[in-house]
């Protein structure tokens, strides 16, 4: 029996997983969580959504505490059913080469506890542990992208990492952290919707589903904010008869009634303006912010990162990396996200350097890049030379995966 590939992209908001050898070759998404829906009942991953025709109430348990993979006993039961949902049959793990992503400068002892589970639960044969950013150029394609100069922009639920990738490997000394993503800009916007308008603090789903249905990112935001009124928006809120996610009302919309509306204003682009103005999380009104460390702190916006990350790699490597940055990530589906990075980068980066953002991948959507990369990645013959198998890590010790696949230390 031929050895099998798996790659499981592990992100704090969906789990992409996969066989390389699935003729279909689309992963598999899994919600990377347990919930507990208001009749009290306990879903795993994606089982909420056949389960429950009402999100709201919904309490959600993620393994992962600032991005870090903290909590395999919730983990462990999410991946059974990831397992479960790629494969009629049992996987024989004996005969299985996985590929699994985790955060960039994962605490050690957390990554020990990763490989642990791997060989001695899982029992997989041979192991390759990676961050996301690092697959991203074994994922694009080589006509558009020179995938041996990669500056990739990985912006998930948790964070927005900005990643050099030079002749495929991780540029450590350049690589930066921008602690906002996903789920930063679900909880400014619930604040802002229930103090404006409803209280959602019990409703994730449905923040998470307005956010990415009614968000974008100002080209020119004192301009947009000037003309809001332009860019008002309704959203129909669920009402578990027509609806249970809800949608935006559009001119061909016939609603009843009794129809609940939210009408939407500057939130849809003063909460994704947090990328370039860092302070709007922050309550940094002298008379009113109690530290005086914020106050004081020069906060880094996603440009200064960016330029930061290029300017600590090799001199000659950087107008290469300037005109190869490739997105990734779910958040980076917010409107314009490409178009206003290109703007503020071509103000900061020197004049005679390309600015090039890449965004379109053919089919494949910028939250599965990464696993479409781990994917081509097992069709080298560079893998087999970079993984651990069973073997060695039983005679080496737990160490020997850290000494392999671990950061290094900068």
């Amino acid at each position: 029996m031929s050895k099998q590939y798996l790659v499981v992209d592990n992100g704090t908001f969906n789990i992409k997983a996969g066989f390389s050898s699935d003729h279909a070759l689309a992963p598999t998404k899994v919600f990377n969580a347990i919930t507990r829906t208001r009749d009290g009942v306990l879903h795993i991953g994606n089982q909420f959504k056949a389960h429950s025709k009402d999100y709201s109430g919904i309490q959600i348990k993620r393994p992962f505490e600032q991005g870090n993979l903290t909590s395999w006993e919730t983990e462990k039961p999410i991946w059974d059913y990831t397992l479960d949902q790629i494969s009629k049959t049992e996987i024989d793990a004996s005969n299985v080469h996985l590929t699994l992503t985790e955060t960039p400068f994962q605490l050690p002892q957390l990554s020990s506890n990763t490989d642990q589970i791997v060989f001695e639960e899982y029992e997989f044969n041979e192991y390759y542990r990676c961050i996301p950013a690092s697959l991203v150029p074994f994922g694009v394609n080589d006509s558009s992208v020179n995938s041996d100069f990669t500056l990739v922009i990985d912006s998930g639920f948790n964070a927005t990492w900005i990643v050099p990738v030079i002749y495929k490997k991780v540029h450590w000394e350049g690589v930066r952290k921008l602690p906002i993503g996903g789920n930063l800009l679900n909880g400014l916007l619930r604040e802002v919707i229930s103090f404006r308008h409803y209280d959602m603090s019990d409703d994730p789903v449905l923040i998470n589903t307005i956010k990415e249905s009614t968000c974008f990112l100002a080209k020119d935001f004192n301009e947009v904010l000037k003309n809001k009124s332009q860019y008002k928006c309704e959203f129909v809120l669920p009402d578990f008869k027509t609806t249970t996610t809800g949608f935006v009302k559009t001119k061909e919309s016939k609603l009843a009634p009794d129809t609940q509306l939210l009408t939407l204003y500057d939130e849809r682009f003063t909460v994704p303006e947090s990328f370039y103005h860092p302070e709007i999380v922050f309550d940094l009104n002298r008379a009113t912010a109690s530290s005086s460390v914020l106050q004081n702190a020069p906060i880094k916006n996603l440009t200064d990162l960016v330029v930061s990350s290029i300017m600590a790699c090799p001199e000659i490597t950087r107008p290469l990396l300037s005109a190869n940055i490739c997105l990734s990530g779910g958040t980076t589906n917010i409107t314009n996200f490409k178009t206003r990075l290109e703007m503020e980068l071509t103000k900061e980066l020197p004049s005679k350097w390309h600015v090039k953002v890449h965004d379109d991948y053919e089919d494949r959507q910028k939250d599965e890049i990464a696993w479409y990369g781990g994917i081509n990645l097992t069709n080298d013959d560079i893998l087999g030379k970079i993984s651990v198998s069973k073997k060695e890590y039983f005679e080496h010790g737990s160490n020997w995966c850290q000494k392999h696949f671990g950061f290094k230390n900068v």
